[in-house]
């Protein structure tokens, strides 16, 4: 029977005082995990392993990881009832329990979680909590204790991460209190505790504390103890805390390396003296130097040392060269009380001119903010997971993360030293509710301050972290420049940012999200128009790194190029972090009330699903995008037609000889030659160099491209010897013959044609095509008697949204209500009213027909007078031309832009399997294709699809040269003299579906040949005027040649220009 824990005596003097954070907490302090020997100590530290895997090394280290019992009730009232039974479950730690049947996950952008909750009525105001809907989860364990252990050590209890506000007992008498949610909590439980004896440890947990209101950041919100738990001890005398700096000096040749150690109860030992020793370890674990300083008999003590690093190997995010300390404590007879480790990097960060350096070299943030989430495991994490996500940040040249909005793991900090990331890192502080909470509430000022000392005292020894973030959208108020004061005083080896509002002169997106203050050392701009970045510079002379931009809402993050354009262009912008990483949603297995129709969970919003990767991690198109521009490397090609180019290196400390150059020249996507080229461009400067390529002998109406890719010539922590950084093509100029044209002259025959009045057949030899007079369009093309289109041509100027246009309701409260317009002009639902039809046969093996038709929407308004000219030749192909002219009744009431303007084809379902030269090979849109390589691509017309979490607009082709739809027998061919835009769409209903597992399949394909689509925009920055479809005169061409697959190459039959009519 579990002993009844002391009862609190008013649980409102902890849960609703925002001046009561804490009781019988020690100060947080850096991990101080002592080891026997300092050779145990070093080799504890195995690379890339999560920190509790190497502190089990330890043997005074003893994880309370694993099954627990649980109990929950809905309320703090009714807990007493539910402690007296004796029906415990059981839920592993950590954990949260809304993902193991408990209570229920909630996604809020901004709002109070308890806004909008039936069960909360009326809503408290601050400090107060609900008292209807409060769940409280209350967790039960035995420990033991290891009978190695002595009563003489100091014992302590340690909670990496318990969400919001939680109570200890141990045997039934209370030890203490903490919130904070984020940072780690530790109690002195010594007096407790008893070597070799068992003891029942109790944690109470409630969802909502005071802290609640310093806690509504874009998530899923989760409550538990969701991080490690653990026991250690230390030897009665041992470190308590330490704080360890590399100073480089101007040359950046030599080190000195400063530690000041907090060292507790050497009067406790039985001479009068302790040594601390400090002993450096280069990467490959050989000595390097080490220093000591006798200490004297105290209860607390600070000993300072220094020594000296020569000709330091530097770290950085492209060479993240480790060294590591060993802090050995001895008594008076030399013997080793204790040993603790940590891995360091030697860097300098510093602000020269306005300029970030690191090492005296200016550095480009290429970075993303990052959640601590995991699609089963919410905000519990495992190790492997934060692996696999930094490793493929690495692999997609993103070299920095900001840690939205809280302190993460320490792991993630630890793998962010070993990989190579920049990290800003963040205070667990966010009022998005009310960006003046911090005005109206100065009661909650010292929680707002207690957060950031928090992290900044845990992670003071961090090389990775260049900078202290003092909240995220939380306003900017007298904590925020006393969070400033703090970390400048103990800390000035790094910096200050702040993401909430300020006086800067820039403000331009919302005065209260611009991103600085007067006391950061770091201007961040949030979610910027690309063409004002270059203004912030003239009124600001401090580093600008967006903190925020390019929201990647789905398929979204376009115009990137505009930006790191700037970044190239202007020294003092030097980068930003995307929102955000990974969309944060929910594997619905493990929610208990998920549709079951679904197998992702986002709650009542979609506005999480603003990744560049997927919750599984697996890429989203934008991804290539982002890996384009980001790549460290740019060629211009100065005279293509003979190789010769300039290579601009913008890695911040790499040359390029460093990696494995190569370049291949194809013809139509196909390799012709290929090789590689020695490269000594330093990091910061451009270079000449030539491709040698032969210039080759290539067919009429072939196109010919360069491309070089750089690679990594060996295997790193991150990737494989050969894994491509980044590529580079310019398409080369080749003097060849005119192309033939679609009717090369030879004897193709006649041309049959019938007319009635409700259809026109154009027969040839093995082709027959039927044209339906009253809808304007061919009801059949068919090869040998197998049809490859079933409707078609028919302008259209809708696609289904994507959520920068509003076709998510989050995405409306960013201004974005493209789908609203578009949808009340009836683009989305149009018919096509044939006013004239002209049919001619000028010769025996051509046919002429023009078609007049007014597009019209359901208020029978006229949309757009299309003129429609087909040239149908013996040969099978049809040249189809098309004039659209957009009515004065649109122009005047579109107050936006156009979602695109082309024709649509039906295709039936044999027809199963897509090939294209354009970019690829995922989908591209005019304001996101860089990224998409010029290039011979084919799949399955089902693989084209994206699986966005709500259905939009996806699988889009740019720069389309020819590309051919077959089925088993025959397939049909589209190319033009211009390149065009192709998309397919397998689903009836992509515009309206709510869920993927809303979408209804079509029978068969809709074919999508479009003269121009808008460009995606970049939330809440919308498409550039260059990448919008503009309400304006339209003319394109395209041939179409329905052909066997047996008889022809496509690619051939796509070297082609068009007959003159």
């Amino acid at each position: 029977m579990s002993r009844a824990p002391t009862a609190i005596d008013s649980l409102s003097e902890y849960i609703e005082n925002p001046e009561r954070l804490t009781e019988n907490t020690e100060p947080v302090r850096a991990p101080t995990i002592p080891y026997d020997s300092v050779d145990a100590a070093l080799d504890a530290n195995e690379h890339l392993t999560e920190l509790e895997a190497r502190w089990d090394h330890s043997p005074y280290f003893e994880r309370l990881d694993g099954e627990w019992d649980f109990c929950w009730a809905e309320r703090p009232a009714d807990v007493p009832a539910a402690l007296a039974t004796d029906e415990w479950d059981t839920i592993p730690v950590p954990s949260v329990w809304q993902l193991h049947g408990y209570d229920r996950p909630i996604y809020r952008n901004h709002a109070l979680t308890w806004e909008r909750l039936p069960e909360v009525d009326p809503l408290p105001e601050a400090p107060d909590v609900p008292e209807t809907f409060n769940p409280v989860g209350t967790y039960r364990r035995s420990v033991s204790v290891p009978d190695n252990w002595t009563d003489d050590q100091p014992t302590y209890l340690h909670f990496e991460g318990v969400k919001s506000a939680f109570f200890v007992w141990i045997d039934g008498e209370y030890v203490g209190y903490d919130q904070g949610s984020m940072s780690p909590s530790e109690f002195d439980v010594s007096e407790h505790l008893s070597p070799g004896s068992e003891h029942e440890l109790m944690v109470q947990v409630v969802r909502f504390s005071d802290g609640s209101y310093l806690e509504t950041q874009d998530m899923i919100r989760f409550s538990g103890i969701f991080r490690s738990v653990y026991l250690y001890a230390t030897p009665p005398a041992h470190v308590q805390d330490y704080d360890l700096r590399t100073d480089l000096d101007a040359g950046y040749d030599a080190a000195t390396l400063s530690l000041e150690a907090d060292v507790h109860g050497t009067d406790r030992l039985d001479g009068d003296e302790a040594t601390l020793v400090a002993h450096v370890f280069d990467a490959a674990d050989d000595p390097v130097t080490s220093v000591e300083t006798g200490l004297e008999s105290a209860t607390e003590a600070t000993a300072g040392l220094e020594t000296t690093i020569n000709a330091p190997e530097l770290w950085s995010a492209e060479d993240p060269t480790l060294y590591t300390l060993v802090l050995e404590l001895q008594d008076e007879g030399g013997e080793t009380l204790e040993a603790i480790s940590h891995r360091f990097g030697v860097r300098e960060y510093e602000i020269v001119d306005g300029v970030l350096q690191v090492n005296g070299e200016p550095v480009t943030i290429r970075g993303v903010n990052r959640h601590d989430h995991d699609p089963d495991g919410g905000r519990t994490v495992p190790f492997e997971r934060a692996l696999e996500d930094l490793r493929l940040m690495k692999q997609n040249n993103i070299n920095a993360i900001r840690t939205a909005h809280y302190p993460h793991d320490l792991s993630v900090y630890a793998l962010a030293d070993e990989l190579g990331l920049y990290v800003f890192d963040e205070a667990n502080v966010e009022t998005h509710f009310d960006l003046e909470f911090v005005h109206k509430h100065p009661e909650f000022h010292e929680s707002f301050l207690e957060r950031f000392r928090r992290m900044v005292d845990h992670h003071k020894n961090i090389t990775s972290i260049v900078a202290w973030s003092t909240s995220n959208e939380a306003g900017t108020g007298e904590p925020h420049a006393a969070m400033a004061e703090y970390a400048h005083e103990v800390d000035g080896t790094r910096f200050v940012f702040h993401q909430g509002d300020g006086d800067a002169p820039y403000a331009q997106f919302h005065e209260s999200m611009t991103g600085t203050a007067p006391f950061t050392d770091i201007s961040g701009p949030r979610y910027p128009v690309p063409d004002t970045i270059a203004q912030f510079s003239a009124v600001d002379d401090r580093p600008m790194i967006m903190g925020e931009y390019a929201h990647a809402f789905c398929n979204s993050l376009g115009h990137q190029e505009a930006y790191w354009d700037l970044v190239d262009r202007i020294d003092s912008l030097q980068g930003g972090f995307i929102w955000e990483w990974a969309n944060q949603t929910l594997n619905a297995d493990v929610v208990a009330d998920a549709d079951e129709e679904t197998d992702l969970w986002f709650g009542d919003d979609a506005f999480l699903l603003d990744g560049i990767v997927f919750s599984d991690l697996s890429p989203q198109p934008v991804l290539e995008q982002v890996k384009w521009t980001h790549q460290p490397f740019a060629v211009e090609p100065i005279v293509p037609e003979t190789g010769v180019v300039t290579i601009t290196n913008s890695h911040d400390f790499t040359n390029l000889s460093e990696l494995e150059a190569v370049w291949e020249l194809t013809v139509d996507g196909e390799v012709l030659e290929e090789g590689t080229l020695e490269l000594d461009v330093p990091a910061g400067h451009t270079s000449g160099a030539i491709v040698p390529f032969e210039t080759p002998d290539v067919a009429p109406g072939q196109q010919c491209y360069a491309t070089i890719r750089l690679r990594l010539p060996a295997d790193t922590d991150w990737a494989e010897a050969g894994h491509e950084i980044g590529f580079e093509q310019f398409e080369v100029p080749v003097d060849t013959d005119p192309a033939p044209a679609v009717r090369s002259g030879k004897d193709e025959g006649d041309l049959e044609v019938e007319s009635t009045d409700d259809e026109i057949t154009f027969r040839g030899d093995g082709f027959t095509y039927t044209f339906d007079t009253a809808s304007g369009q061919f009801s059949e093309l068919a090869v040998d008697g197998h049809p490859v289109a079933t409707g078609g041509p028919q302008v259209d100027a809708f696609r289904a949204p994507v959520p920068n246009e509003g076709r998510i309701q989050s995405s409306t409260e960013w201004g974005y209500e493209n789908q609203t317009e578009w949808e009340s002009l009836g683009l989305d639902d149009t018919r096509h009213e044939v006013s004239d039809l002209t049919l001619e046969q000028p010769a025996a093996d051509h046919a002429h027909l023009v078609v007049e038709t007014a597009v019209q929407n359901p208020d029978d308004e006229t949309l757009f007078e299309v003129t429609t000219t087909y040239d149908v030749h013996a040969s099978g192909d049809i040249v189809l031309t098309t004039d659209i002219e957009p009515t004065a009744f649109l122009r005047d009431s579109l107050e936006s832009w156009l979602p695109r303007l082309g024709i649509d084809f039906e295709l039936p379902s044999s027809v199963t399997d897509l090939e294209w030269v354009g970019r690829g090979p995922h989908e591209t849109y005019p304001d996101r294709s860089a990224s998409g390589e010029i290039g011979r691509y084919s799949g399955s017309i089902a693989d084209q699809t994206v699986p966005y979490r709500v259905p939009q607009t996806n699988g889009n082709k740019t720069d389309v040269s020819w590309a051919s739809l077959t089925g088993p027998q025959s397939g049909l061919l589209v190319f033009g003299d211009e390149s065009f835009t192709l998309r397919t769409d397998i689903y009836e209903n992509l515009a309206t579906a709510d869920s993927p597992a809303d979408l209804e399949p079509r029978d068969g394909t809709r074919l999508s040949i479009d003269a121009a689509v808008s460009g995606v925009g970049g939330t809440p920055v919308k498409p550039l005027a260059e990448y919008r479809v503009e309400p304006a005169p339209t003319t394109f061409t395209v041939a179409l040649r329905p052909y066997e697959l047996a008889a022809v190459d496509p690619a051939e039959l796509a070297r082609r220009t068009f007959l003159e009519k």
